[in-house]
């Protein structure tokens, strides 16, 4: 099926691609187009010291950006690709340090969405994707939420309509000379489904996947804050009722939009970000979430409270403290 745009044309006039994918719309570029991938970092206002991921659309781009493809790899891509897992590698000399922050490694993803498929596979190389918003904001799950961010002068937005995942993809790094891979950011492939897929002979490190090394950030998501609203966040993970945490006074408005989040991870996922968005829109100058304390030892929700953990102003565990 041919694309709805010709990636090509848009980007020989000096534009971007709101690529919709099935976790998030990536503000898109081709990865030989050094000018265009500076022009990411300067509309979303990224630091440089935070690497992309790099999106394919075939197996041969993947092999292509890689100093080599190992087994592991081709494992995993048969099991999760076209999906939400983004694999680190040791890098080719053309990938460019500006794409990897200066590291030795690069991102790879292979979306699941057919239009971003699409767009990779005619594309004139495998394309840059880092979320289509600005840094630390919410990330888009539709199409209008970057048309919200970014003018039309400066990026063409594919609708793909909304995202079917709603977080970003889970990253893990391979180490083929260790036989080691890192656990580096949770989405919706959990360390268990990773574990199974693994040889004997290799052995997941599931450290904080939240912590950036000192030798420099690996991969996307490892900042402290990120995919924050624009209002304070106030998460507080207690049994205690909203009603009771979040005290609103008879006569006056409220003061904070309580959310609620779905019982099913998954569906949790799919509609965090636009929950936060429409809070964001709400009169109270506050939000407040209340998360039930078995949610932060259970595999399936670690990638929704991974996004909650960065994206809240205060963060009070009250079941680890002894309060309430």
């Amino acid at each position: 099926m041919k694309p709805p745009i010709d990636p090509a044309a848009v980007f020989a006039a000096g534009r971007l691609i709101a690529l919709p994918t099935e976790t998030v719309y990536g503000l898109a570029a081709p990865i030989d187009r050094p000018d265009l991938i500076a022009r990411v970092f300067k509309l979303k206002g990224r630091p440089a010291t935070n690497p992309l991921i790099v999106h394919v659309g075939s197996l041969d781009q993947a092999r292509s950006c890689v100093r080599e493809w190992p087994d592991l790899a081709q494992r995993l891509a048969d099991h999760f690709w076209p999906g939400p897992l983004t694999l680190v590698l040791p890098k080719a000399v053309t990938v460019s340090d500006v794409i990897t922050a200066g590291q030795p490694t690069v991102a790879l993803r292979m979306p699941d969405h057919p239009v971003a498929l699409r767009l990779l596979q005619t594309s004139p190389a495998p394309l840059v994707a880092p979320s289509a918003n600005l840094f630390t904001r919410l990330s888009p799950t539709r199409a209008d939420d970057v048309r919200a961010v970014f003018d039309a002068a400066d990026v063409e937005v594919v609708d793909g309509g909304p995202c079917r995942v709603g977080i970003e993809s889970t990253i893990i790094g391979l180490d083929p000379d260790e036989r080691t891979v890192s656990w580096l950011r949770p989405g919706l492939i959990s360390q268990d489904a990773i574990r199974a897929v693994l040889p004997t002979d290799w052995h997941l490190q599931s450290g904080a996947a939240s912590s950036v090394r000192e030798s420099g950030q690996q991969a996307p998501g490892q900042m402290r804050e990120h995919y924050r609203p624009d209002k304070p966040l106030t998460v507080v993970v207690s049994r205690r009722s909203p009603a009771e945490i979040f005290a609103l006074p008879d006569d006056t408005e409220p003061g904070c939009t309580i959310l609620a989040l779905p019982d099913d991870p998954t569906i949790a996922a799919r509609q965090l970000y636009q929950s936060l968005r429409q809070a964001e829109r709400a009169g109270p100058d506050q939000i407040g979430l209340v998360l039930p304390p078995e949610y932060l030892d259970d595999p399936a929700w670690e990638g929704v409270v991974n996004r909650l953990r960065k994206a809240a102003s205060v963060w009070r565990d009250e079941a680890r403290s002894g309060g309430g």
